[in-house]
């Protein structure tokens, strides 16, 4: 998993000197965050997850408590496989119901009374979750549609072979029939793309998408001043654009021994080279620009790319 996150039951915490009430006032300070009925992790540490750090740390809290090995489905499902869930916000993790046990309810967990069978289960991290293809299926049936696409994306990116993998979540579809959410899967799978590189991009995509923009090219090759092959995330019609996530200048696989600033200077010096051989306008934008689809329109417009040009 991506993350080691140390979770704390109440007996360790008491076993490390903590009493009661100091396991409440640490909780109360936001010291301590409640992970699940007596399960604790470290407030900061907490914060400083994802929401698919947070799936994982949920699940692996609900597995170490449950006397059944839970079966972990949709975005939990997900999170588990390593695969993004763009701007997803869900305070619960995601179980299937098992046809022999009572399904209680609580706040914390959804339980999917839907049939699988074990083929569609498979073991990760030490964890039961459905397969790779049954996750796709079931969590890009009921997502927004740039999260649908920045995790099949991620998904092929990650393959070992994109077709089959491919293949497998459209016979799934192909075998739904009308079931909800089909029209969307299919709209998304087709979407996909493995060449995107992250998952920002694989949202800005969509929204171009919804913009009208056409002809769009991925990962496009620009001869550099050296002969270098410099890769831009997409080519419009008449322009060039690239997402830049926070980690593009802090990754040290991205940074290959240079500082954050010479990073900088680097992209700069690419993009200046670029625009001035091409003549054409270079845009860059993050996610803040890009809260929906008619900001980050509006952000492309800024520099003179349009879905028309």
């Amino acid at each position: 998993m991506a993350e080691e996150l140390r979770i704390y039951s109440r007996q360790e915490l008491e076993a490390l000197g903590k009493s009661e009430r100091a396991i409440r006032r640490a909780v109360q300070e936001e010291r301590l965050v409640r992970v699940r009925a007596g399960q604790y992790a470290n407030g900061d540490a907490w914060r400083a997850l994802y929401v698919e750090g947070r799936q994982r740390v949920w699940a692996r809290a609900a597995a170490a408590a449950a006397a059944v090995p839970p079966i972990f489905c949709g975005v939990t499902a997900a999170a588990i496989h390593d695969l993004p869930l763009f701007r997803v916000q869900d305070r619960r993790f995601h179980v299937l119901a098992r046809a022999d046990r009572a399904s209680a309810k609580s706040a914390s967990v959804a339980r999917h009374e839907v049939p699988f069978t074990d083929d569609d289960l498979v073991e990760r991290n030490g964890l039961i979750v459905t397969s790779l293809d049954r996750t796709i299926f079931d969590v890009i049936r009921h997502l927004p549609h740039e999260a649908g696409v920045a995790l099949v994306d991620a998904a092929l990116r990650g393959a070992v072979d994109q077709d089959e993998l491919r293949a497998r979540v459209a016979d799934r579809i192909a075998r739904a029939g009308s079931a909800r959410g089909i029209r969307k899967a299919r709209t998304v799978l087709a979407f996909a793309d493995g060449r995107a590189e992250s998952t920002g991009e694989s949202g800005s995509r969509w929204y171009l998408h919804v913009l009208g923009f056409t002809g769009i090219e991925l990962q496009v090759v620009f001869r550099g001043p050296e002969g270098e092959d410099w890769r831009v995330d997409i080519k419009f019609k008449r322009g060039w654009g690239e997402f830049d996530g926070a980690t593009k200048y802090t990754d040290p696989e991205f940074l290959k021994g240079r500082t954050p600033q010479q990073a900088v200077i680097d992209e700069k010096r690419r993009e200046d080279w670029i625009r001035g051989r091409s003549q054409e306008p270079f845009a860059r934008w993050m996610d803040k620009d890009m809260p929906n689809a008619a900001a980050l329109g509006r952000h492309l417009a800024a520099f003179g790319i349009t879905p028309d040009r």
